[in-house]
């Protein structure tokens, strides 16, 4: 009788023991915020319901990535129809991310390489008279059971973040991978010459700002996506849930 060689059994049966005693785990599954929790209202508003929202044990906190764009293109209602219209840049970015929305089979990839890969950066707040540092306010108060509202409607004047009652000022980011820029004209998110002008838009200025070929441009948008983060208990590195679209808001002007 022919007898197998006794090495094609070593693998499964180092992977069973090693599996039964623990040792290989799979990475923890971080809960997205579903699309159907997110409510956009025309091109400057944006509700997030995090009520009901799913926290895992692993579960540490949402980060928020954003992008501004250059476009010569009034929309008064952005949608997924309209970003190529809005900018190519946008469109592709989009497109780039889009398959991860929702997804029930594309977890377990890196959103910080992903959005760092298209230029995004992490948004942030103004911090408080109460705050040390805004490192304190990275993210205001936004947990498992908040109702998050972006305003970037005109009469408000600066685009504000909303958690229940709490708001704060939304501030553009200064540096990114260890990398620091100076944006301008400020921090805020408004439409200015400043923020628009070619000259700025470079790693040294406006690294959160994407150009247009278009030879007359005066309106911006900003694109955000938001992704809930954990640590693996067994590495304790960062791990991401699939990332959902806040809105595409476009910015009042200076």
């Amino acid at each position: 009788m022919c007898r197998r060689p006794a090495k094609f059994f070593l693998l499964p049966l180092a992977a069973l023991l090693l599996g039964a005693c623990g040792l290989l785990e799979a990475e923890p599954f971080i809960e997205p915020v579903r699309e159907a929790d997110i409510n956009r209202i025309l091109n400057n508003r944006a509700t997030i319901n995090l009520r009901h929202y799913s926290r895992s044990p692993a579960f540490t906190h949402f980060v928020i990535f954003y992008r501004i764009y250059v476009s010569n293109v009034d929309i008064p209602t952005t949608t997924t129809a309209t970003f190529p219209t809005i900018s190519s840049a946008l469109a592709a970015d989009f497109n780039a991310i889009a398959p991860f929305i929702d997804s029930d089979t594309m977890f377990g990839t890196n959103m910080h390489h992903l959005f760092s890969g298209r230029n995004f950066r992490y948004l942030t707040v103004r911090p408080s008279p109460s705050s040390a540092s805004v490192n304190d306010v990275l993210l205001p108060e936004i947990g498992t059971g908040n109702i998050v509202e972006f305003d970037f409607t005109h009469s408000q004047g600066i685009p504000v973040i909303r958690v229940d009652t709490a708001e704060h000022y939304l501030w553009r980011a200064t540096g990114h991978a260890g990398i620091s820029f100076s944006p301008q004209p400020d921090r805020y998110f408004r439409n200015s010459d400043g923020l628009r002008a070619r000259g700025n838009i470079n790693l040294q200025f406006n690294a959160d700002v994407a150009d247009t070929p278009a030879a007359v441009a005066e309106i911006t948008y900003v694109a955000m996506f938001i992704v809930a983060v954990g640590m693996d208990p067994n590495t304790f590195a960062n791990i991401y849930s699939t990332p959902s679209l806040i809105h595409v808001f476009q910015l009042p002007p200076l």
